[in-house]
């Protein structure tokens, strides 16, 4: 069975800013913060009831047959290989 892990965005939210605290100890640790690197945030991944897939998440619910979880490893099916690869999403798939 293949796996499919959606693709992922780099985003870094790692503080709140300083000027939220009246600290000056408390907005220099958090300074701290703009050293680091952005970390990966996982896109979900919707197949819809027509076929399509979309990352942006739908209004009604019930438009919805499966949802492939962001930064998550996804167990597929052959089919699933099949119209995920039509979809775009082949180089995300093991």
């Amino acid at each position: 069975m293949s796996t499919f892990r959606p693709p992922t965005d780099d985003f870094m939210v790692l503080g709140i800013p300083p000027k939220e605290f009246d600290s000056q100890e408390v907005r220099l640790a958090y300074s701290l913060f703009k050293h680091f690197d952005a970390e990966p945030r996982g896109r979900n991944v919707f197949l819809l009831t027509d076929g399509t897939y979309t990352e942006n998440e739908p209004n009604e619910i019930t438009t919805v047959a499966k949802v492939y979880w962001g930064g998550s490893d996804n167990p597929v099916t052959a089919d699933e290989v099949a119209s995920l690869t039509a979809a775009g999403y082949g180089a995300y798939i093991s």
